[in-house]
């Protein structure tokens, strides 16, 4: 069973990062990740917080709400399945089973608070027109707030059911559905940095795909370790180009003294 004080303080945290994601975006990269910290902090396992707000984010990879689209909510999946992994003590397998679900359902809550705010989008607008940007502000401020509710009672709903619930729950889950989304758990990832290599330049740097691969798979080198030797790489290249390009400007300019004489 969940204490007063991790119901309230779970919630707090789920409505600032909802916020957090529409005005102040002090969490603009690794959101789910510092969910599972604060989350971890909160239940006292920061440990387990992390791993299982690592997976979230591994699984968020290369997918985004563009053009409006609506997509599953890591950052509620990651609080909640760190509640309930804690609370039951089935790890990363519980914040997983729950996690993943409560992340989908994230995705009609987005939908649900867009058509919610609509109503405050268009008084805003309509303040843009009259070049009233005070207004138009505080009509958008007033826009968020349903999206940011409907995150926050999510994690509230979900905490208050208490963990018996979720455990009897859980135990219930045919193996195969619990099996299922722990497979998902592990493809997910996969998916989501096939579609962010997608949109990288590969063709033209693919040999350094390959050396992080011999360095991870053959090497056994951490992530770390490889992640440095990359920003080494990058500085290097970077300095020898901008170097060349001073070359090729001296150059020029040059000539072109030489032209004028």
């Amino acid at each position: 069973m969940f204490t007063l004080a991790q119901i309230i303080l779970m919630t707090l945290l789920m409505l600032f990062i909802a916020y957090d994601l529409y005005h102040t975006q002090i969490f603009v990269y690794g959101r789910a990740v510092f969910c599972g910290l604060l989350a971890g902090i909160i239940m006292n396992n920061v440990t387990l917080g992390l791993l299982i707000g690592g997976t979230m984010e591994l699984m968020s990879l290369g997918v985004g709400g563009y053009g409006g689209s609506s997509v599953p909510n890591y950052n509620i999946g990651t609080i909640v399945g760190v509640a309930f992994a804690v609370s039951t003590n089935k790890g990363i397998d519980a914040a997983l089973a729950v996690g993943i679900p409560v992340a989908a359902l994230g995705v009609q809550l987005d939908v649900l608070g867009k058509m919610a705010g609509s109503f405050f989008y268009h008084k805003a607008l309509k303040a843009v027109d009259s070049l009233q940007l005070k207004k138009m502000y505080h009509w958008i401020l007033l826009g968020t707030i349903p999206r940011v509710a409907f995150a926050g009672l999510v994690v509230l709903l979900a905490m208050t059911a208490g963990a018996t619930a979720i455990q009897t729950i859980l135990n219930a889950l045919p193996a195969f559905i619990t099996s299922g989304l722990n497979i998902a758990g592990g493809v997910l990832p996969a998916v989501g940095f096939a579609i962010l290599l997608r949109y990288m330049p590969l063709k033209k740097h693919y040999i350094f795909v390959i050396l992080g691969f011999i360095l991870t798979s053959y090497l056994s080198l951490p992530m770390i370790a490889v992640a440095l030797l990359g920003f080494i790489i990058a500085v290097t290249i970077y300095n020898k180009n901008e170097e060349n390009s001073k070359q090729v400007s001296a150059a020029d300019t040059q000539g072109g003294d030489d032209y004028d004489e």
